[in-house]
């Protein structure tokens, strides 16, 4: 989307909104044209039956078939509208969940393609309840907003035709009163939109709330937080609370008491006009049936058009929710790429290159700040350094998370932007430091359902990184379904599954980014193990906490604030006075605390 086009409009949006039904214009079409015939058969009942009162009832006329044929034809009047009423609702229901379907899948797509910036500022209650309520309620506006303005039309020409053959002067009072509604109308869009806007709103701060609750559920107990977060839940709900009832408020006032007080209005003067014309001549009581039930129908059409303005509302500000996330650039368009670039070069080599490269994530503070190194092809470089020094940074920008602001990358020789998101995240391989597992089955974790990856490659994976032994002992071995998260699985477990899902993808590059940060020492030691095999003509950069697992680096890189301040082998920094020697003594110093405390734990566990 463009640049400019970030804020969508309510109007606009829902102009927008519309062009999303094009696909399906001539099922829309046949609706409509199925309404106006149910709406046209509508209103030819009151004037059927002003002709029966007024031809053969008042007159006394003993017209027993003609009587019976207008009767019929009446009832048949009202059987075939409401035949087609049925049938008109079904097709606009239909019509409207294929457009609601296809909205929803366009959206879940986009948010798939966002960069990760993007959700470090969104939470993900507020993105969940845009993809699912705001796109349920702009089915709304295709079942009964839509409908009802095209019906009201139709109805309003079709009455004032009717009560212009019945009585002009009558007909032109009446249109006097179509700019009242109309400014009635428009005066409950104005005061309802920012009321309806602020409800969705903190309807989706009740869903982060709920989301962020069951998440970090674990925390919330051990750390006695339940009494807390219920003030904040009763907080939120209590200001959704108050918004919903300054919204029944406007409609209980604009709505239906308007409407039926005009109604009211208009029939004591159809009826006064009556009243006087009856002082001059005969009055025939089925055309004043006929124009007091016209009246009534008049109304009618405003009176569902006011009705369905709360929907509108809820629709103009689902769809302002929603453009608002469609109008966010993917990682493609940011890196300047087409959706349909097929001249992406590939990744061969492995080679990779930073030059002068800096990153903010905050336009504030520097994340890297003018950082250059070059990996050969098959080498294995470790970054290591404090919390906070910019190590995870290089692994964001690889992968493209996130975009720098100067310097260039290249890999074998190519800009990082020139790449195609498929090519960069095939050539790329990535272990994360807290692994997710989906909810399918052990073997769906490791393939991701990629059709290239087989069974046979599952579980070859599985065994080059020592999973294998632990899949095998689970109930239905690589059919087992860990559940969501796999809470079922211990940490290890996880990350070694973790790590099979990525070499079965065989990348040509393979990232790890702290990943035997949080493993028990057995775990560790498989995947040291694992990692001399893995490493065979790949380049491999570990960003590693523990200087353990990195001993045997080509290079080592120290990184400080943003800065790498060394560089070398681990014998060549043990020699050198700085970061890298203080963090080895310093994780020496706790390795040999805890071997020391270990004895004296076990005597007291014995004791106890």
């Amino acid at each position: 989307m463009a640049n400019d086009e970030k804020k969508t409009s309510g109007y606009r949006g829902l102009a927008r909104l519309v062009r999303y039904a094009k696909p399906y214009q001539w099922q829309f079409l046949g609706a409509f044209l199925i309404l106006l015939l149910a709406t046209s058969l509508e209103m030819l009942a009151p004037w059927l039956m002003k002709i029966i009162l007024d031809e053969h009832i008042a007159p006394g006329v003993n017209d027993t078939m003609g009587l019976a044929m207008m009767g019929s034809a009446l009832f048949g009047t009202y059987l075939g509208s409401a035949i087609l009423q049925y049938i008109q609702n079904v097709k606009f229901q239909e019509n409207a969940l294929k457009v609601v379907h296809d909205i929803r899948r366009m959206l879940f797509a986009h948010v798939l393609r966002l960069p990760m910036s993007y959700f470090d500022s969104e939470p993900t209650g507020r993105l969940v309840s845009r993809i699912t309520n705001d796109s349920e309620v702009l089915r709304q506006m295709f079942v009964g907003v839509i409908p009802a303005i095209l019906q009201a039309f139709f109805r309003v020409v079709g009455i004032f035709i009717a009560m212009a053959l019945l009585d002009v002067r009558l007909m032109f009072m009446t249109a006097m009163l179509i700019p009242v509604m109309l400014l009635a109308i428009h005066l409950y869009q104005k005061i309802s939109h920012p009321v309806i806007h602020g409800v969705r709103s903190q309807l989706a701060n009740i869903n982060t709330r709920v989301n962020e609750s069951l998440n970090g559920m674990r925390i919330i107990q051990a750390m006695g937080q339940e009494a807390h977060l219920q003030q904040q839940f009763d907080k939120d709900n209590e200001e959704w609370s108050q918004l919903k009832r300054k919204n029944i408020n406007i409609d209980s006032l604009l709505l239906m008491p308007f409407t039926h007080l005009l109604n009211g209005i208009a029939l004591a003067v159809v009826v006064g006009w009556f009243g006087y014309q009856s002082g001059f001549s005969l009055v025939e009581v089925g055309t004043l049936y006929a124009f007091i039930n016209y009246l009534g129908r008049f109304f009618e059409p405003f009176r569902q058009i006011t009705m369905q303005m709360s929907s509108l509302q809820q629709s103009l500000v689902a769809s302002e929710r929603l453009f608002q996330v469609l109008n966010e650039e993917t990682e493609d368009t940011q890196h300047g790429q087409s959706k349909n670039q097929t001249d992406s070069p590939e990744i061969h080599s492995g080679k990779l290159e930073f030059n002068n490269v800096t990153l903010s994530y905050d336009s504030k503070n520097m994340a890297l700040d003018n950082v250059s190194f070059t990996v050969e092809p098959g080498q294995f470089v470790a970054i290591v350094g404090h919390s906070g020094s910019g190590k995870s940074s290089v692994i964001n920008l690889l992968m493209r998370f996130y975009q720098h602001q100067e310097g260039q990358i290249l890999i074998d020789n190519q800009p990082l932007t020139s790449l195609k998101e498929d090519t960069l995240r095939q050539g790329l391989g990535l272990v994360f430091q807290e692994p997710y597992i989906f909810s399918g089955t052990m073997a769906e974790n490791i393939s991701l359902n990629h059709d290239q990856i087989t069974d046979e490659h599952v579980q070859a994976a599985a065994r080059k990184v020592h999973a294998d032994p632990f899949i095998q002992e689970l109930d239905e071995s690589y059919e087992h379904k860990p559940g969501p998260g796999g809470k079922a699985l211990s940490t290890g477990e996880r990350q070694l599954l973790s790590f099979a899902r990525t070499i079965a993808q065989n990348p040509k590059i393979l990232l790890l980014d702290e990943a035997t940060a949080n493993i028990d020492g057995e775990t560790e030691h498989h995947i040291k193990e694992a990692l001399i095999t893995l490493r065979e003509n790949r380049t491999t950069i570990a960003v590693a906490h523990r200087l353990s697992t990195i001993q045997d680096a080509d290079q080592i890189l120290v990184m400080d604030k943003g800065r790498i301040v060394q560089s070398g082998t681990h014998e060549e920094l043990l020699l050198q006075e700085g970061h890298y020697r203080d963090l080895y003594l310093a994780q020496q110093t706790e390795e040999q605390l805890g071997t020391t405390q270990q004895p004296g734990l076990t005597m007291a566990a014995a004791n106890a």
